[in-house]
């Protein structure tokens, strides 16, 4: 007698796909909307928590917190390892195999995060700095409530509950703003940022479990059975993940052991302040990118076309800023920062060509993981972390800013190109929709920023920061402005977009 199946779990419903296009297409439109909307809102608070801690928080104590932070990232992303990636990705997926991933992920958290506090003090005796000792035994608290987070998230974005989840990181990122604040106004030094990037992951499972109302079942070991194939994909988006971080803090490392604490903590704040719009952009549009090109995999003309839609328009939003940061360097210093940093005013010039290419390397990479490409991404973040590496390593003698120019230039001339050949033989997309997406854009900002750097920013010297940043802002933003009404598609966008809004 063969045994009876068992009911269908109806809590199963909560991870169902919708299956009209029209209507996936209208969501994410929507979506990405307002994920921009609160994207500009959460930069705005970033941007005010930097500038007031830079002034509460010495660049000498901040680099503590900063020798501490590769540790930190690294570990996160090992403790998640690409298992949100895999709720999202899967065509179907059940309430049991959903909990299963819980289960693996909050293990591979813990285990980060008992790893990431082991090193507190072998990292000591390498940077030379006792201090990082209880950091890093602190500090690990946040890898195993960020690895627990990053379930809840997949789930909102799986679903594209865009709106809650964006509402809640901003109350958490706030909170955790205000923690450091007022902490570093009680005179806790470089412990302030230590406490924001604990209480970052904490205020957000919170608020996410309360909206969501989902608990997962407990571990069963039939259920990791099924997650199997998730864990092979994840176990390739994990090692990517960590490869392209270990790309972006290598520099920290290579620094802290060679040059200093202090410049450190410069080459720290300029590349996280050019990091700041791909992140405040790219992330946020992600939640709404990868699920709907993960929908769309089947469907190659609509995801080629759903992928040079989000590469234009990121590039719309990125591109502007990388020419403001190119430009404004001085004073952008000036106004975030204060006189202690007016060193990273070079080093955030090289660092807007981070900006620049962010649009199309994160596209990329969210088209790889919605194809279901993972092991081909992770050979390109080998490549990648091997060529920044290099870079850093060679031109290390030379100085910070010789490093910082050298990784910036092999981001944008080497690894770029070497991603968009391999998209071209493993997705759908291929090259020349790649160049015909992102050819013209480049072009323009490249073009608009050499024109401000010999013609305006010569004039503008010795201004303050406010009103040069006004002048320069207001040239950006008119020169984009024009470009939009002079390009019949995105022309046409915006006057569907204003009648969907004001027309009603």
């Amino acid at each position: 007698m063969s045994p009876v199946p068992a009911p269908p779990d109806p809590r199963d419903k909560l991870f169902e796909l919708e299956s009209d296009q029209r209507q996936l297409g209208r969501k994410a439109g929507g979506a990405s909307v307002y994920v921009l909307f609160m994207a500009f809102l959460k930069a705005a608070q970033q941007l005010g928590s930097i500038a007031i801690i830079a002034r509460l928080v010495p660049p000498e104590d901040f680099a503590v917190f900063a020798l501490a932070m590769p540790g930190v990232v690294l570990a996160t992303v090992l403790s998640n390892f690409g298992l949100p990636e895999a709720i999202i990705q899967r065509r179907q997926i059940t309430h049991a195999q959903v909990s299963a991933l819980f289960w693996a992920n909050a293990l591979l958290g813990l285990l980060a995060a008992l790893a990431l506090a082991a090193l507190a003090v072998p990292a000591a005796g390498w940077f030379d700095e006792p201090r990082v000792t209880p950091i890093f035994q602190a500090i690990a608290v946040s890898v195993l409530f960020s690895a627990i987070v990053g379930q809840y998230v997949a789930i909102m974005r799986r679903t594209l509950q865009i709106r809650v989840t964006e509402r809640a990181t901003l109350a958490a990122e706030l909170g955790a703003s205000a923690v450091a604040i007022i902490t570093a106004l009680m005179g806790w030094s470089y412990w302030a940022p230590v406490l924001q990037q604990i209480a970052i992951p904490i205020f957000t499972l919170v608020l996410l479990m309360i909206a969501i109302r989902w608990l997962p079942s407990g571990p069963r070991r039939s259920d990791f059975k099924d997650i199997r194939s998730s864990l092979s994909f994840g176990g390739f988006v994990a090692g990517s993940s960590l490869l392209t971080r270990m790309s972006q803090y290598i520099g920290t490392t290579i620094i802290g052991v060679t040059l200093g604490p202090t410049p450190t903590a410069l080459y720290f704040r300029a590349t996280n302040l050019a990091m700041l719009p791909q992140r405040r952009v790219m992330v946020p549009l992600s939640s709404v990118f990868g699920p709907t090109l993960a929908r769309l995999q089947d469907d190659p003309p609509a995801l080629s076309s759903m992928f040079g839609r989000l590469i234009s328009r990121a590039d719309l939003l990125l591109n502007p800023i990388a020419v403001g940061i190119a430009c404004g360097a001085p004073w952008i210093v000036a106004l975030m920062l204060g006189p202690d940093w007016t060193a990273v005013t070079p080093l955030l010039f090289w660092s807007s060509l981070f900006t620049l290419g962010a649009g199309l390397r994160n596209g990329l990479q969210y088209l790889f993981f919605a194809c279901g490409k993972s092991r081909a991404f992770f050979w390109v973040s080998v490549l990648r972390f091997a060529l920044v590496s290099l870079s850093l390593y060679l031109m290390a003698p030379y100085g910070i800013e010789v490093m910082i120019a050298a990784y910036m230039l092999a981001e944008l001339f080497l690894i770029l190109p070497a991603l968009v050949i391999v998209a071209d033989r493993t997705t759908p997309v291929k090259w020349r929709a790649v160049v015909r997406f992102t050819w013209f854009d480049f072009t323009f900002a490249t073009g608009l920023a050499a024109l401000l750097l010999l013609f305006v920013v010569p004039r503008l010297e010795g201004w303050d920061a406010v009103p040069a940043l006004a002048v320069l802002g207001g040239l950006i933003g008119t020169a984009y402005v024009a470009k939009v009404l002079l390009t019949p598609e995105l022309r046409g966008e915006v006057i569907r977009i204003v009648a969907r809004k004001f027309g009603r």
